[in-house]
């Protein structure tokens, strides 16, 4: 027999998150509506990637789709999560998008570095030669090298990610949190979920332009697949925007 788990009485912590969680959600619903012009270009750049993954037959190479798909599964979340106010929280997801996407470039077509990636936990020496191969230095210079125009609004994005919340760092945490000094005692305020403002526009802008970022790292792998479906004219209608 199963038992299914008692849940906590009225005024335990767990009604909070409740809270938290309805208020996320009406969050989103808010700037699904308010926010239209944001939502429709979320919806094309969710279209494009779509077009480019979805029943794609013996890609070549094969492997970087993988990390694509990825890409855009943390994309999704991403815009979820900004729509609902988690700002800083998103920034972290942001971040492993670009670095999915650089990860399905670096790799290429480059079968034995795929398999010294996939074997990287086989022991501690095949650990540490994946290390010292898949540095960051490593990869912005195979991106710079194939696209320096790409390379350069990728880094930029990047560290972008990384100064308002893919790391404990100043911008983001400034953004998302208040001290208020009173005699004799100091109250700290930590935004958990943003509403309108100039915040949430930011945020609204970074993920959309990391997504794109993320699609023409797509174009230096399959640039034939891109041109002729069209995805890499509509990438360039859309990117004009940003």
């Amino acid at each position: 027999m199963s038992s299914r788990p008692k849940m906590p009485p009225p005024g335990w912590a767990q009604d909070t998150l409740s809270s938290y969680l309805e208020e996320w959600r009406g969050n989103q619903w808010a700037t699904f509506h308010n926010k239209r012009p944001e939502m429709s270009d979320f919806i094309v750049i969710d279209g494009l990637f779509d077009r480019l993954l979805n029943g794609a037959k013996d890609p070549k190479p094969m492997m970087p789709m993988t990390f694509l798909l990825r890409a855009h599964s943390a994309y999704r979340a991403a815009v979820s999560m900004v729509l609902g106010g988690q700002l800083y929280e998103a920034q972290a997801l942001l971040r492993l998008c670009l670095e999915h996407a650089s990860y399905g470039f670096f790799i290429g077509g480059d079968k034995a570095r795929w398999i010294r990636w996939m074997k990287r936990n086989d022991s501690a020496s095949a650990k540490d030669k994946v290390r010292k191969e898949f540095t960051p230095g490593a990869i912005m210079h195979a991106l710079r090298k194939a696209d320096a125009g790409i390379a350069g609004n990728f880094e930029f994005l990047y560290e972008r990610l990384i100064d308002f919340g893919a790391h404990p760092n100043e911008a983001g945490f400034s953004m998302s949190t208040l001290l208020t000094k009173k005699p004799g005692e100091t109250h700290i305020s930590a935004v958990y979920l943003h509403g309108e403002g100039v915040p949430l526009d930011f945020a609204l802008k970074t993920t959309a332009q990391v997504a794109l970022c993320v699609l023409q790292v797509a174009y230096l792998i399959y640039p034939a697949r891109m041109d002729l479906s069209g995805i890499r004219h509509d990438l360039d209608q859309i990117t004009r925007g940003y």
